[in-house]
């Protein structure tokens, strides 16, 4: 069997939306860690306001949303260590996304704050014409009919996730969706409210209803894909993330899980080639593909390839998640190698 032990436990950190460390005890009367998002363009023009600039986690997961002012400038607070991306979206940009925002150790310093700079560039036409998936979810015709007591029910709703008060985001969304029952971005963050609400089944049905409302949404595929992932159903899991990479440009955090869904669909050979897709990407915080595709060569008993992953994941994140499994698994292959002197040795962990 496969040794997907460890990997189970990342899985869930990959497929939950809930933020580990947020309530956990700190010495800190306060934790705030400050990120400021400063978009310019390439002449060093502060870019203008009504921008949207996601906060995503080291899984791809958006959990803060805002819009910049007219100094191209947002502010978000996170009350947990580890790594953030800012992704900028908006009419007559293409998709950006920052370098890796991390915060090492904030549950103990207790504030920090960190700059970053995203440089956009400037497009004549819609991101869909030029051929290429666009990384953001498609707009449905639909949503471009909102009216205005719905937006500004999801403008509050925003408002109150920024802010961490979920239970609040939570109504105003619901308010948004019973004012237009077509709203499929507001009921994909209802869906995630519902989870960090701990509200599971809840979010199951808002996930499923945005994505009836509008099929090239892959964020709500995406997260629906997570939640079928947490079921333990790879199939669908598989599917949704499949139909969200052919709406959306490649992007790690889809692929990852899709890694996932087919290491334990015991699809190997897929998880390998989608798992190496995200290698050649830019991939802070996803050290995890090399578990995953370590664990997939384990199984096709390709066992110095295997331990080749295995150490790239260590020399990436030595104190990652998976760090004590995979040097469990660098162990398991080194007694395997020494019970069978024609098996390859597996690189020294490092």
């Amino acid at each position: 069997m496969i040794p997907y032990g460890g990997l189970m436990l990342r899985l869930l950190l990959l497929v939950t939306l809930l933020v580990p460390s947020l309530f956990a005890q700190t010495r800190c009367r306060v934790v705030d860690g400050e990120i400021q998002v400063r978009v310019k363009y390439a002449n060093n023009q502060a870019a203008e306001t009504q921008l949207r600039v996601d906060l995503t986690n080291q899984s791809g997961l958006t959990i803060a949303q805002q819009f910049t002012d007219s100094s191209g400038l947002v502010r978000f607070h996170v009350s947990s260590s580890g790594g953030y991306l800012a992704k900028v979206s908006g009419p007559g940009i293409e998709d950006t996304v920052s370098q890796a925002i991390v915060f090492d150790n904030l549950e103990t310093t207790c504030r920090s704050m960190q700059v970053v700079y995203v440089q956009v560039k400037a497009t004549g036409e819609p991101a869909q014409s030029a051929g290429k998936p666009a990384n953001g979810p498609v707009t449905s015709a639909a949503e471009l009919r909102v009216p205005q007591n719905a937006r500004k029910a999801f403008d509050k709703g925003v408002a109150a996730w920024g802010k961490r008060d979920y239970q609040q985001a939570a109504n105003e969304f619901e308010k948004a969706v019973a004012e237009y029952p077509e709203y499929d971005t507001a009921y994909n963050n209802l869906g995630v409210m519902y989870m960090l609400l701990n509200e599971n089944d809840k979010a199951f049905a808002a996930f499923r209803r945005s994505v009836e409302l509008n099929d090239k949404n892959g964020d709500a595929d995406r997260n629906l894909a997570r939640l079928f992932l947490r079921k333990k159903d790879y199939p669908q899991a598989e599917e949704l993330l499949k139909k969200t990479l052919a709406v959306q440009a490649p992007d790690a955090p889809t692929l990852a899980l899709l890694s996932i869904a087919e290491l334990q669909d015991g699809k190997l050979d897929d998880a390998i080639r989608d798992a190496q897709k995200v290698h050649a990407m830019s991939h802070d915080g996803y050290a995890v593909v090399h578990y995953v595709a370590g664990a997939a060569l384990e199984g096709k008993h390709e066992y110095q390839q295997a331990s080749v992953e295995y150490s790239t994941y260590l020399r990436e994140s030595p104190n990652g998640p998976e760090a004590a499994q995979v040097r469990s698994a660098m162990d398991r292959l080194s007694n395997s190698s020494a019970a069978d002197p024609k098996a390859a040795p597996p690189a020294k962990a490092q």
